[in-house]
C-alpha cells in the first residue's frame, strides 16, 4: 500500500529536516570537542604560533639571502647567534653595575636593619597599653614562610616551562623556515584543487601580518628602552641608561620588561635616598601608562594593521586566558584570524574586490602543487 503524493513528500521534507538537524548537532559536537582538545593542549598551541611568528619574520630575509645561496638554515642559525649575543653583550653591561651595588647594599643591611628596628620601639612606644597587638612570635612567621617556599619552588618549576618552551618554539622557528615550501606544499595537498590558487595567495599576506608583530615589538621595546633610560637619568638614578637598555631588551613581552626593569631600579635606587625610591616608582607609573595606551597599541597596532583598542584588547585576553605567553601570541593570532574574516566574510558580502589574488603569492612550491592536476591533464591530451 502506497502513501498519497502529499504525505511522501511530508516525509522526505521530514526526513530532511531531521538530517539537517543531525548534521548541525554533530559539527556543533565536533567544534566543541575540537576546542577542548585544544584548550588541553594550549600551551603546546601557543608555542606552535609563536614558532610560526617568529618564522615568519626571518623568512623574508631568508628568501632574500637564498637567492645568494646561502641556505635557509644558516640565516636562521645567523639570526639566533646574533640575538644571542646581543642579549649576552646587554647582560655583560649588567654585571659590574649590579654587583657594585650589591655590595653596597649589603654594607647598609645593617644600618637599615638599625633604622627599622629604631622606627619599630618608637611605634610600640606611642601604642602604650595596645602595643601588645603588635607583637611578633615565631608562629606567626610559619604560615608565611611555608606559603613563600611553595610559591617559589611554583616559579622555579614555571621557569624551567618557559625555558623548555623557549627551546621548543626556537627549534620548531627554524624548522619553519627551513621546510617552508615542502609544509605549505604538504599543505595545500588537502585543499579542492579549484580553491588551492587563492589559498596559496593568502601565505604571503598572513606571513606579514604575522612577522609585523616582532617588527612591531621591536618598536615598542625601542621606545621603552629610550622613555627609561632618559627617564632614569633625569632623576638622577645610577645607571640609568643601562637599566634602560635592560628594560628594552626584557619588552619583548609586552609590559614585562618594564616591570623587571623597574624592580632592578627600585633596588638601585633604594642605595641612593628614599626621594630616588619614589621618583623611580612615579616612573614606573608614567611609563605603564603611556605603553598601555599609547605605545604597544599605536606602534605595535601599525605594524599588524590593527586598530590600537583591538591590540589591546588581545593582549588582556591573551594575558588573562594564557598569562604573559598567552598575551605574546595574542596579537599575531588576532592578525591572522582578522585578515582571513576580512577576505572569506566581510569583502564577500559587501561584494567588494579581493585584496588577495593569485599573483601575490610569492609560494613557487605551492603553485606547483596547485597546477600539478593540470599539468597532468595536458600531458594526456599530448600523448593522445
Amino acid at each position: 500500500m502506497t502513501l498519497p503524493l502529499v504525505e511522501q513528500q511530508s516525509h522526505k521534507k521530514d526526513v530532511g529536516v531531521y538530517r539537517r538537524t543531525a548534521v548541525i548537532v554533530l559539527i556543533v559536537a565536533a567544534l566543541v570537542g575540537l576546542f577542548r582538545i585544544l584548550w588541553e593542549l594550549r600551551v603546546l598551541v601557543i608555542d606552535v604560533l609563536l614558532a610560526i611568528t617568529v618564522a615568519s619574520a626571518i623568512a623574508p630575509v631568508a628568501e632574500k639571502l637564498e637567492r645568494s645561496k646561502v641556505p635557509r638554515i644558516a640565516t636562521v642559525l645567523l639570526a639566533y647567534v646574533t640575538v644571542a649575543l646581543f642579549y649576552a653583550g646587554v647582560f655583560w653591561a649588567l654585571a659590574v653595575p649590579l654587583k657594585e651595588q650589591s655590595l653596597l647594599l649589603a654594607e647598609q643591611i645593617p644600618e637599615f636593619s638599625e633604622r627599622i628596628k629604631d622606627a619599630w620601639g618608637n611605634l610600640l612606644g606611642l601604642l602604650g597599653d595596645k602595643a601588645a597587638l603588635l607583637q611578633l612570635h615565631a608562629t606567626d612567621f610559619r604560615e608565611p614562610a611555608m606559603s613563600l617556599a611553595r610559591k617559589t619552588l611554583d616559579a622555579t618549576a614555571g621557569f624551567m616551562g618557559l625555558a623548555v618552551n623557549g627551546v621548543l618554539i626556537l627549534f620548531l622557528a627554524a624548522y619553519f623556515v627551513a621546510e617552508a615550501q615542502q609544509i605549505w606544499a604538504s599543505l595545500l595537498l588537502w585543499v579542492p584543487p579549484p580553491h588551492r590558487p587563492r589559498i596559496a595567495a593568502l601565505i604571503v599576506p598572513l606571513g606579514a601580518k604575522m612577522g609585523g608583530y616582532v617588527r612591531g615589538q621591536m618598536l615598542v621595546s625601542t621606545a621603552v628602552a629610550c622613555f627609561f633610560g632618559l627617564a632614569f637619568t633625569a632623576i638622577g638614578l645610577k645607571y640609568g641608561l643601562v637599566l634602560g637598555l635592560v628594560a628594552g631588551v626584557l619588552n619583548l613581552i609586552p609590559y614585562v620588561g618594564s616591570l623587571f626593569a623597574t624592580i632592578i631600579a627600585l633596588f638601585v635606587a633604594s642605595t641612593q635616598s628614599l626621594v630616588v625610591v619614589g621618583l623611580t616608582f612615579l616612573v614606573f607609573t608614567i611609563e605603564q601608562f603611556a605603553e598601555t595606551n599609547f605605545i604597544v597599541p599605536h606602534l605595535l597596532g601599525r605594524q599588524v594593521d590593527m586598530h590600537p583598542l583591538v591590540v589591546m584588547f588581545a593582549i588582556l585576553i591573551g594575558g588573562s586566558l594564557a598569562g604573559g605567553v598567552g598575551a605574546l601570541a595574542a596579537v599575531p593570532l588576532a592578525g591572522a584570524i582578522l585578515l582571513l574574516l576580512n577576505e572569506f566574510y566581510v569583502k564577500p558580502i559587501n561584494n567588494l574586490p579581493l585584496a588577495v589574488t593569485v599573483m601575490d603569492a610569492d609560494v613557487p612550491a605551492p603553485a606547483a602543487v596547485a597546477t600539478e592536476p593540470e599539468a597532468k591533464t595536458a600531458g594526456t591530451d599530448q600523448q593522445t
